[in-house]
């Protein structure tokens, strides 16, 4: 069946310098990724579809699938991809096989798996910039032929720090990268009909996450007003304060430097994760079917540092010596499939899957500056809170061939998902704790339980395919687990649900040229997002949550085209680019704008949401004598403002937290060896050194931030398969 779908192979990853799934969306028109502490809990937006939340009780709305599991965390997001088979992107909402929680698509994860005829493997090492080096290697092969094998995989991604604090002098090299993971499989065979894969998982990651780059906002009258610049809706850091240099403090946000490398954060953003999963795999050809069992269990702890003010002030910050965050997350299920092996017209799938999932979490910070100026009556606060999940689902595919050149298929899901949460907020006041939250056995169930989809394709010609499309996807509600004020915070959110109508072609016009496109049109009820409730017990009388802001709908189109000139032996050039209006256009609801006052979401565009995104790929290869192949490959990716000014009401707010469009440049050129198995290559990233922002935010305190992108680098890479 036909869909939009964005696929890279093992090969394609490392020509593109892709090593964890954070970096994807730089490679992806209509992808976004929002990651407001820097690493760690990545958001995936896809055709602006996506729940910008750093807690991690809450499930993406891009479902994720490693090895055909999925993850219930977007904490589970910053996998490194090692010894990978092929990553996909699955654009849309998704029913049937995958969908659980995916209205806005699906990120599948493949692993190579163990060969049974054949010993083979490799290893890779680079060096690079900021003393950036890595390892990544693989064997694996027979044990007894055709009978048992195995493969054994490992990664480590190591530098030295590319940032610098002004505010701990000599303490230089911050943001560096400390990411180690292992995988084993052993793959049994007793028949020719029976097989059994066993994986096992285990990580850890330590590195220092991205310092934020405070944003000068303040005018120089000391009269804690914003400056002129950032009424006009800009930014100026020569002349605007920031929040701390009015309590005094000498460091200014312009002695930092334009790109991140220099800054004012305290850098204390670290993370200590480690997870260990095992999955045990079944096949067995039963004649008419194949029946798949999944097993699965993970257990992964997230252990976070994290400066959220970006001052050399501890304004907001986790509490010395404890971490923002310390959550563990459990998660086991149980899977079973049928899908069919006849060659008739007919083909389908049914299967159906046991889940559950536990998420605790203590979570604290510290507020100690603003209490010492009497501008908060605590000085810290923690929030701890257990949520358990059970989901069970049952679900069909099925397609038909009405004709030689007609296809009709079709998606059917049952899901029956409940959460409950028993939680707890305490704020330390004269050094005693105070509950200010606390709710115990809060639950929520899913009301809509159907997804799924129908669609038409049409084999218009030998080199033409174009298809229809509805779909529904339907992600389950949720609670707000970060620090509440009160108990008006803690109501449970509903479902999300997307109704989506696409029609799009698939091409090969001639033998050299390859064109894709699509439009789309998202029919959203009940969004998920961010709002503010009304609140009794709130000085403003309202309080940010989670909630559901009310309906959008989202517009767009992509296209992707791929030429290889057969004048131009070896060459070949990717274009792919994307359009997209996603708006609030029904909702009650209000948000606050960066001055505190009430404003309304309807009309908004929906955040995330670039109206225009884009990628070019050139790619040349040239066969010189010995069997030498030498490669030169190149990538620009350019996405607009993801914050527009349609979703900040006023040139205040645009000017407090924005974000610019931006164009990244990568080039690679590599010589490899094509019978002795060697390759060395050298990579620039970011090659014209463009100065950009991942996020723009803002603490809840008075200061702005924008997390910094990496500044151009260079590495070196060695190959060598066996």
């Amino acid at each position: 069946m036909s869909i939009a779908i964005s696929a890279f192979d093992s090969s394609q990853l490392t020509e593109l310098g892709l090593t964890n799934l954070e970096q994807l969306p730089t490679v992806i028109p209509n992808v976004e990724l929002s990651d407001a502490r820097g690493a760690g809990q990545p958001t995936w937006v896809i055709r602006g579809a996506g729940l910008a939340d750093f807690n991690a009780n809450n499930t993406p709305v891009s479902a994720i699938f490693y090895d055909e599991v999925y993850m219930t965390s977007n904490a589970l997001g910053g996998i490194g991809l090692f010894d990978v088979n092929r990553v996909e992107v699955l654009k849309g909402p998704q029913g049937g096989l995958y969908g659980r929680n995916a209205t806005g698509g699906a990120i599948r994860i493949l692993s190579e798996r163990p060969d049974l005829t054949e010993m083979s493997g490799f290893v890779r090492a680079s060096y690079g910039e900021w003393d950036r080096w890595g390892v990544e290697g693989a064997i694996g092969g027979p044990i007894i032929e055709n009978k048992l094998a195995y493969r054994i995989a490992a990664y480590t991604d190591q530098d030295g720090g590319w940032q610098d604090s002004l505010a701990t002098p000599g303490d230089d090299e911050h943001g560096d990268r400390d990411f180690q993971a292992v995988r084993g499989q052993l793959l049994f065979t007793p028949s020719d009909e029976l097989e059994f894969l066993l994986k096992i998982d285990s990580g850890k990651d330590e590195s220092e996450t991205t310092l934020a780059r405070l944003n000068g906002t303040y005018d120089t009258d000391f009269s804690f007003d914003y400056c002129d610049a950032i009424y006009q809706g800009r930014r100026d850091d020569s002349t605007c304060l920031g929040f701390h240099n009015l309590l005094g403090d000498p460091l200014l946000p312009s002695d930092q430097k334009d790109n991140g490398e220099t800054v004012l954060s305290n850098p204390i953003n670290e993370l200590d994760n480690d997870w260990t999963g095992y999955n045990l795999y079944i096949d067995w050809d039963v004649g008419f079917a194949s029946f798949k069992s999944i097993t699965s269990y993970l257990d992964f702890d997230y252990y976070q540092f994290y400066d959220y003010d970006a001052t050399p002030l501890v304004f907001v910050s986790s509490v010395e010596g404890f971490p923002d965050a310390d959550t563990n997350i459990e998660q086991w299920s149980q899977e079973f499939r049928l899908i069919s092996t006849g060659d008739g017209p007919l083909t389908w799938l049914a299967g159906a899957i046991y889940a559950e999932d536990t998420n605790e979490s203590i979570q604290s910070f510290s507020v100690q500056a603003l209490a010492d100026l009497d501008f908060v009556p605590f000085t810290n606060g923690v929030a701890d809170y257990t949520q358990d999940t059970e989901a069970w689902a049952v679900y069909g595919q099925v397609g038909y061939d009405l004709t030689d050149s007609l296809n009709l298929h079709g998606s059917l899901r049952y899901t029956d998902e409940d959460k409950d949460i028993d939680y707890l907020s305490t704020v330390i006041i004269g050094g005693s704790p105070v509950p200010i939250g606390d709710v115990e056995g809060f639950e929520t169930s899913l009301e809509e339980n159907w997804s799924g989809h129908i669609g038409l394709d049409w084999s218009f010609t030998d080199h033409v395919l174009l298809y229809a499309r509805f779909s529904r996807g339907v992600k389950s509600g949720g609670f707000f687990a970060a620090f509440t004020d009160n108990n008006d915070q803690l109501t449970p959110y509903d479902e999300e649900i997307n109704d989506s109508f696409e029609i799009g072609v698939k091409s090969n016009p001639t033998e050299t040229l390859q064109i894709n496109a699509a439009a789309f049109f998202y029919d959203y009820q009940d969004a998920q997002g961010t709002i503010q409730v009304e609140s009794a017990g709130s000085p403003t009388g309202t309080l940010f949550t989670i909630g559901t802001v009310g309906d959008a709908e989202h517009y767009g189109v992509e296209v992707d085209l791929l030429w290889a000139p057969l004048g131009l032996p070896g060459f070949e050039l990717g274009v792919a680019a994307a359009w997209l209006d996603a708006e609030i256009d029904d909702s009650d609801e209000f948000s606050l704008d960066q001055s505190g006052g009430l404003q309304p979401l309807e009309g908004l565009d929906r955040e995330f949401s670039p109206e225009w995104s884009y990628t070019i790929n050139a790619r040349q290869e040239v066969t010189f004598a010995d069997n030498l192949l030498g490669t030169i490959s190149a990538n620009y990716s350019w996405r607009d403002d993801p914050l527009t000014r349609d979703m900040r009401l006023t040139d205040l707010d645009y000017g407090l937290i924005q974000m610019e469009s931006y164009g990244l440049l990568s080039v690679r050129v590599a010589l490899a060896h094509l019978d002795q198995g060697w390759e060395i290559a050298v990579r620039g990233d970011n090659l014209t050194d463009e100065e950009y922002a991942t996020i723009s935010d803002g603490d809840g305190g008075g200061n702005f931030w924008d997390m910094p992108g990496r500044p151009a680098s260079w590495t070196v890479e060695l190959r060598y398969d066996f």
